[in-house]
C-alpha cells in the first residue's frame, strides 16, 4: 500500500481572482462552455467557482468513472464552504500538469484509489479560503467582525441580517485572499462521511450526460483499429486493397498496436476493417492460457509473503474454531475498460489541437499527442 505524503497548497496554485464573481483559484478554458462565467483567459489554477446565482462550481481534476470522485470532493469543498448541496455543482477541469497534478504521482492521473488521499486537503483548504472571503465580505458590508458572522447551507447571516454565497461573489472577490486559514473541526462535519445522492446520478440515468463519443465536428472522419490477438503482438503484413475500393474510405495505416482504418463514417471504417487482411507476428507476445494464469497466480499465493500488518493470531483462532469454511472463486482475466467504446476525438488547427476523451492520465495522453502531430 502507499501512503500519499500530505499535499502542500501554495496560495498561488490556489487563488486567482476573475472578473464576475468569486472566483478561487478558477482558471476559464477555451473551448469548456461550462467554465465560460466571464470571458476566457488561461489564467492559471482552479477549483471552486461561486456565481451571482449562488451555484458553487467545483472543478474536479481526477476522472469520474463511476468511482464517485465527482460527488466525493465535491462534499470536501461544501464540507469547508458550508454551502448549499443542492446549489454545488461539478465539472472536469481541463488537462494542466501544473495546476491539476496527482499530488502522489506528480501527472495529471486518476488511479490506484488516490483521488481522496491527495485532494482531501488540498480541497479543504480551497473551500475554506472561499468561505473566509465570503465573511470578510459580509462582515465589511454589515460592520461586524468575521468572528460574528454564522455560515450555513450557502446563507451568510448577523443578527437579522442575511446575504447567499451569490450576493456577495462580487463583493468577495475583491479581497486579498487570506494568507492563512482555519479548517473545520472534523467533529463538526456534517456533509463528509454521509450518504448523499450522487451529483452524475440523473444525467447518466436520463441520457443526458455527454462522453466523448457524442461528440460531433464537421468533416468528422472515423478510424477504427484491427488489434491483434494477442498482447505484444505486431503487424507482419497488410493487404488493404480491397478495403481501400470501398466507398467512404480515407486511409489504411500500420501502427505500434494495430492496423487503423480511416473512414468517412463509423459503419464504412466497421466494414473496411474487416476487409483488411493482415499477418501478425507472435513472437514477442503473450501465450499465457487463462488456465496458465490462475495457475501462476495460485503459486504466488502460495509463497511466503510481506506481511502488511501483523494484528492477532491467525493461525491460532482458526485452529480453535468450532467450523471452518474454505471457498474459491476463479474469474477470467478480466479487460479494465469501461462500458463506453474507448475513444478521442482530436481536432487539429493553426494554434494545436483540442482533445475530447475519457482518459485517466489526462497530461501523458496530452504529451503523446502533442509528440505524434510535432507540436
Amino acid at each position: 500500500m502507499t501512503v500519499l505524503p500530505s499535499p502542500s497548497v501554495s496560495r498561488r496554485v490556489l487563488l486567482e481572482g476573475a472578473a464576475a464573481g468569486l472566483i478561487v483559484g478558477f482558471v476559464f478554458h477555451r473551448g469548456r462552455p461550462a467554465l465560460a462565467a466571464a470571458p476566457a483567459t488561461l489564467a492559471p489554477n482552479a477549483f471552486i467557482r461561486v456565481a451571482p446565482d449562488n451555484t458553487v462550481t467545483v472543478l474536479i481534476k481526477h476522472l469520474e468513472m463511476g468511482q464517485g470522485v465527482y460527488t466525493g470532493l465535491a462534499t470536501i469543498v461544501a464540507e469547508e464552504m458550508d454551502a448549499d448541496w443542492a446549489q454545488v455543482r461539478a465539472v472536469h477541469a481541463p488537462a494542466d500538469v501544473k495546476l491539476y497534478a496527482n499530488l502522489g504521482s506528480g501527472i495529471q492521473m486518476t488511479g490506484g484509489s488516490t483521488s481522496i488521499a491527495n485532494s482531501y486537503q488540498q480541497l479543504r483548504q480551497a473551500g475554506a479560503m472561499a468561505r473566509a472571503m465570503l465573511v470578510q465580505a459580509a462582515a465589511r458590508r454589515w460592520t461586524a467582525h468575521a468572528a460574528e458572522i454564522a455560515v450555513a447551507d450557502g446563507v451568510l447571516s448577523y443578527k437579522t441580517r442575511r446575504a447567499t454565497f451569490g450576493e456577495l461573489a462580487a463583493a468577495a472577490a475583491q479581497l486579498p485572499a487570506p494568507k492563512d486559514v482555519a479548517l473545520k473541526d472534523p467533529k463538526t462535519f456534517t456533509k463528509i462521511g454521509r450518504d448523499r445522492l450522487r451529483l452524475d446520478t440523473g444525467e447518466k440515468v436520463d441520457g443526458t450526460a455527454l462522453y466523448s463519443l457524442d461528440v460531433r465536428m464537421p468533416g468528422l472522419l472515423t478510424a477504427l483499429v484491427a488489434r491483434p490477438p494477442r498482447f505484444k503482438a505486431a503487424v507482419k503484413s497488410v493487404d488493404a486493397a480491397q478495403a481501400l475500393a470501398m466507398p467512404g474510405v480515407r486511409h489504411v495505416v500500420a501502427i505500434p498496436s494495430g492496423v487503423a482504418v480511416v473512414a468517412d463514417s463509423f459503419w464504412q471504417a466497421y466494414k473496411a476493417r474487416g476487409a483488411v487482411r493482415i499477418a501478425w507476428d507472435d513472437a514477442a507476445s503473450e501465450k499465457r492460457s487463462t488456465a496458465q494464469m490462475l495457475a501462476d497466480y495460485k503459486a504466488q499465493a502460495a509463497a511466503p509473503g510481506i506481511p502488511a500488518a501483523t494484528v492477532g493470531d491467525v493461525n491460532a483462532a482458526l485452529g480453535a474454531a468450532a467450523r471452518t469454511l474454505t471457498a474459491e472463486f476463479e474469474f477470467p482475466y478480466l479487460a479494465h475498460a469501461p462500458m463506453e467504446p474507448l475513444d478521442c476525438v482530436i481536432v487539429t488547427g493553426k494554434d494545436g489541437c483540442e482533445i475530447w476523451a475519457g482518459c485517466q492520465f489526462h497530461t501523458v495522453d496530452q504529451g503523446n499527442v502533442a509528440a505524434v502531430l510535432g507540436l
